[in-house]
């Protein structure tokens, strides 16, 4: 197998599975966790015009110590007052109401002698006076026309929708999630429920990496597993990449040197593929390429391994591909015993990142280990121990 760095084999990757697509759909409850493929802009000044935040009176004071007035209108949320106050004047007015022209400010219902229901008295007392520009929401205070309301890669959160509808919003551009079919390959796996004989293994890494991928944004169309057959296989992969709802084909297992890598024995030959060992452990050996015009990706088969790799490989590629921003890293000290590691490749290592910026590695191995983390520690490939005290890079899941 060819080397490659790790680097070279994430722009690898991007570059064959490409952009995704983008719609535009309506800004409602469906469009709830779509990625934004461009701004959401307001179309509408938000408030619309000045507006009461109280139940109570708006009034224009003749006197800053005035605190009788003569009622001349009534305006409920929705209405749009056809008068204008005069000085000495008060309207009673609702929470969301327009405000006549000429308010300075509003009295809630609370600091009046005025009942909260029933017609508006002719006259209204206050316990306080008007204070200019109390209880008023301005014309645009919260968002004015033209600003941006989400930016291009932001999810459509329940908020943005509150927001981008109430600003007069009603379609949003969003990429198309990517359609994934998983395929688990090995003679060795079990299907759930049963029994694994003497010489088998359960089978986790087709549910594990369709859970990843839709955790990434995905919408996973098959998930499938396929013996060492190479003749399965090419079948398999020929009725994947003639699916209308397949847009990426991730493989695990089968991409080593052994005598039954049915996935590199099956892709190799072509010239869309390259397979490659990476100085990087877990989920040294990797796989890439194009099945007729559909990209696969080819994981190792060990379930760390292919965790590791899609999270550090994979995952980035998904992440440009639906227009997220980059996952930040963290820094953290390292915390336990001496650990020694593996100079001369990149290890990623099981690991639990603390509140207070510390991070230990579970005493447990491999998957032991992973269903106890809650990141991975980076270790560079010119370091060959951890120990306490070290500045360590931190990638959370």
């Amino acid at each position: 197998m060819a080397h490659t760095s790790v680097a070279e084999h994430r722009i690898a990757i991007r570059q064959v599975i490409g952009p995704a697509a983008t719609e535009v759909i309506t800004l409602d409850r469906h469009a709830l966790g779509r990625r934004l493929a461009a701004p959401v802009v307001a179309v509408d000044d938000l408030p619309r015009f000045d507006s009461s935040a109280m139940d109570g009176y708006a009034a224009a004071p003749a006197a800053p110590d005035q605190l009788v007035f003569p009622v001349v209108g009534d305006v409920a949320a929705g209405d749009a007052a056809g008068f204008a106050l005069e000085p000495g004047q008060a309207a009673r007015v609702m929470t969301g109401a327009r405000l006549p022209a000429g308010a300075v400010g509003v009295v809630p219902v609370e600091q009046t002698d005025a009942d909260r229901t029933g017609p508006a008295p002719q006259t209204v007392t206050f316990t306080t006076p008007v204070e200019p520009g109390r209880h008023i929401r301005p014309r645009a205070e919260d968002i004015a026309v033209g600003t941006p309301v989400a930016e291009a890669g932001a999810l459509v959160t329940a908020a943005v929708i509150a927001l981008g509808r109430s600003a007069g919003c009603t379609e949003v551009s969003v990429h198309v999630p990517t359609r994934v079919a998983v395929v688990a390959t090995g003679a060795e796996l079990t299907a759930a429920g049963e029994d694994p004989g003497r010489g088998g293994i359960h089978e986790s890494n087709s549910d594990m990496v369709a859970a990843l991928a839709a955790e990434a944004g995905c919408v996973v169309t098959r998930v499938e597993t396929c013996t060492d057959d190479p003749d399965l296989l090419r079948g398999l992969l020929d009725d994947l990449a003639a699916a209308p709802d397949v847009d990426l084909v991730v493989t695990t297992g089968g991409v080593s040197a052994g005598a039954y890598e049915v996935v590199r024995q099956v892709c190799e030959p072509r010239e869309s593929f390259r397979f490659v060992h990476l100085a990087m452990q877990p989920g040294g050996p990797q796989g890439l390429g194009r099945w007729a015009d559909t990209p696969v990706v080819c994981l190792p088969g060990t379930p760390v391994g292919a965790f590791v790799s899609f999270e550090m490989l994979l995952r980035q590629a998904l992440d440009a591909r639906h227009g997220a921003p980059p996952r930040g890293v963290s820094s953290a000290a390292y915390i336990g015993k001496p650990r020694h590691t593996r100079a001369g490749k990149v290890q990623f290592i099981s690991c639990v990142l603390a509140d207070d910026g510390t991070v230990t590695a579970p005493d447990a191995r491999h998957l032991s280990a992973l269903a106890r983390a809650n990141a991975l520690l980076e270790v560079p490939e010119a370091v060959d121990q951890l120990v306490e005290g070290d500045i360590v890079t931190v990638h959370p899941l």
